[in-house]
């Protein structure tokens, strides 16, 4: 029923699309649309390729946005995946794990859950927006991005994200109210409320956000579920290499025996190198780790959280990237664990075949100590192709 609904307001906004509103002076399209679909293949396999189940993800995303005046706007985003091939039928009930609905209204609807194909859409964002020099308020589905480095964010409290999700670039969204006022001198305060289906956890906080010294830094403090939280950041340069961190407390607001305070440091540094070449390194440390790596679907069903960004308490990262041509790109990145010894590589090319159609060649290769052994986990290889429009 729900995705009858999408359909409706897809065919009742569809008239609108060629009209315009006077916006400043100039013609703004009331309503735009972007989006892009992918085809993406993917193999795992152990060690030897011949031994091998595969995959393939038909990926859609339409995102609408309304310019209802110069200030007021509004955004309706589809995520639509057909999964199907012998990994879904492989793996029980890869439907339903994919369909885990975190927000506080079920905006996402399973309407094929077979064996070995499975069909999902879900509204990951849907929002108004008010936006003038001084104030931008949003109430609805929305990325509250808090955070400041590129690998993990330990100041991303409302919609932590996986990294080694690459399919997913707008990262996920919360059902929230952001409020956010503009001071003087660069600086900004920024309050957020998540609504949670449990009303005794809420995720609610303020952001200070200020440059001093030529450096970017923020504090927020609020709540966190079941925890206190405190926390902050900065972004500068040490000379020419890029320096960020990131930190967060967590403190039980009720003392329990499976409660436990928890610490989350991020820091990051990169550089630009002559030719078009670029490293960045990146770590981070979580004082509450869970030790389980969970590498089988870990690209669909990421297990994280603001508390948990990765399983193990020291973590390091290393990317190196290199611009062969305008249109081809090399990168090799690597994260490393001492927690069992633990090494994940990513090796991706990408190729920009033409200006709306890109090509993407990724390995994902997990390995750890098992049984006083080193051992692959899984490897994962996929082609994916992408025409945005």
């Amino acid at each position: 029923m729900k995705f009858h609904i999408y359909i409706l307001l897809g065919i009742l906004y569809f008239p609108y699309m060629t009209a315009t509103a006077q916006t400043e002076g100039t013609k703004t399209p009331l309503i735009e649309l972007k989006g892009y679909i992918k085809d993406m293949q993917s193999t795992y396999f152990i060690q030897k390729i011949d031994s091998n189940a595969s995959a393939n993800l038909i990926h859609n995303r339409l995102n609408f946005k309304v310019n209802m005046t110069p200030k007021f706007t509004g955004r309706l985003e589809i995520r639509t995946r057909i999964f199907y091939g012998e990994l879904i039928k492989q793996t029980p009930e890869f439907g339903k794990s994919i369909d885990q609905e975190n927000g506080l209204f079920d905006l996402s609807f399973l309407w094929i859950d077979e064996k070995s194909i499975v069909a999902q859409s879900v509204i990951d964002r849907m929002l108004l927006e008010y936006s003038n020099e001084k104030w931008d308020i949003i109430i609805g589905r929305q990325r509250i991005n808090w955070g400041i480095t590129n690998v993990w964010n330990a100041n991303d409290i409302f919609n932590a994200y996986n990294f080694l999700e690459f399919d997913y670039e707008e990262r996920p969204g919360s059902d929230a109210v952001s409020i956010q006022r503009n001071l003087s001198n660069n600086a900004s305060i920024e309050f957020a409320y998540k609504f949670e289906k449990n009303k005794d956890t809420p995720t609610t906080a303020f952001l200070y956000k200020y440059n001093k010294w030529n450096y970017d830094f923020q504090f927020l403090g609020g709540l966190y579920q079941t925890d206190y939280v405190v926390g902050g950041g900065w972004a500068g340069n040490v000379k020419k290499a890029g320096f960020k961190g990131e930190m967060s407390y967590f403190h039980p607001k009720k003392n329990a025996v499976d409660s436990a305070n928890t610490f989350n440091l991020s820091l990051m540094s990169d550089l630009t190198f002559p030719d078009n070449w670029y490293v960045s390194v990146a770590t981070l440390y979580n004082s509450n780790p869970s030790n389980v790596l969970l590498t089988n679907g870990s690209l669909y069903s990421p297990n994280i959280s603001a508390k948990s960004l990765f399983p193990f308490r020291y973590n390091f990262y290393f990317t190196i990237v290199k611009t062969i041509s305008p249109i081809s790109t090399f990168n090799f990145s690597f994260i490393y664990s001492p927690e069992k010894n633990t090494l994940i590589l990513v090796p991706t090319y990408s190729w920009n075949v033409a200006n709306n159609f890109d090509i993407d060649f990724i390995l994902q290769s997990f390995f750890q100590d098992q049984s006083n052994s080193y051992s692959n986990l899984v490897n994962a290889f996929y082609i994916r192709g992408r025409w945005s429009f």
